[in-house]
């Protein structure tokens, strides 16, 4: 997606990107594939993304922290 390809572009390579929607369970391995880390349909658990959301954030911020 052209969201991932700026963001890399700036160097932004430790953000998140998230999708949400009626997305094509066939577009789903190909948007994975280019850098989204989650395709939430229609009804997803707000508790469920929050969740992702955590526990994906956490795993950045431990990687990225010094020693």
């Amino acid at each position: 997606p052209k969201v991932v390809e700026l963001l890399r572009a700036q160097g932004q390579d430790d953000v998140l990107v998230v999708v949400g929607g009626i997305i094509p369970a066939e577009d789903v391995p190909q948007l994975k594939e280019s850098g989204i880390a989650a395709v939430f349909g229609p009804g997803t658990p707000t508790g469920e993304i929050a969740t992702f959301l955590r526990a994906n954030v956490a795993r950045r911020e431990d990687s990225q922290s010094p020693g």
